[in-house]
């Protein structure tokens, strides 16, 4: 009897242990994180970066081609049409640090060349994101240090060991209505700092 019971034990654990590994690995695939897939936000507003309608004007079909599209138009110095091409190769593959570092380099092109008092907080946000792609998501340590290092140039700060991207994301964009000015590095911070103590000192009011 005991024997039996033992082998019906056995059988049922056969059975329910294939599906196990399916369910484990369906509860362990990562929903896509929208600060990584997200290249759309600015390229669909008139006064943004570029429009995604211009690549029709191109008939460049893969990504590696339209990477090569934005390198030329970099070299000619137009700034607007690269990003075009180089945002769509991003959208083609999200995934790949070269492409993500390019098209960092080209936006912060774009920023830097706007009036300092003028500067879009959109695409300041925009950017940060990009380079935390670049800084956590890289598989090479010296494009890791790549987008580490223009982080702290652009909000005086990096993420902590094992701190999760939105935690970073929430300490160091800015409103994007245009009450805060985009500031850098330094300055980035010293303007955060005095923002939280002005809403502090508003919390202390209000007990």
């Amino acid at each position: 009897m005991l024997s039996k019971f033992l082998m019906s034990i056995s059988a049922a654990l056969l059975v329910a242990m294939p599906a196990l590994p399916v369910l484990a690995a369906e509860e362990a695939e990562e929903k896509p994180e929208d600060w990584i897939m997200d290249t759309s936000g600015i390229g669909q507003d008139r006064n943004g970066v570029i429009r995604n309608d211009q690549i029709l004007e191109m008939g460049v079909p893969t990504a590696s081609a339209l990477q090569m599209e934005g390198e030329s138009s970099l070299r000619m110095g137009n700034v607007d049409r690269a990003l075009v091409a180089i945002q769509r190769s991003i959208e083609l593959a999200p995934m790949d640090a070269d492409k993500r570092i390019l098209y960092a380099e080209t936006l912060e092109k774009k920023l830097m060349a706007q009036k300092s008092k003028e500067r879009d907080p959109r695409l300041y946000n925009f950017l940060i994101k990009q380079w935390l792609f670049v800084a956590m998501k890289s598989d090479f340590p010296d494009q890791q240090m790549q987008g580490r290092a223009h982080l702290g140039s652009l909000t005086g700060t990096a993420p902590k060991m094992f701190e999760k991207p939105h935690k970073f994301l929430a300490r160091v964009l800015i409103p994007e209505d245009g009450s805060m000015p985009v500031k850098m590095g330094g300055d980035a911070v010293k303007k955060r700092v005095a923002v939280k103590s002005k809403d502090e000192r508003e919390m202390e009011k209000l007990d």
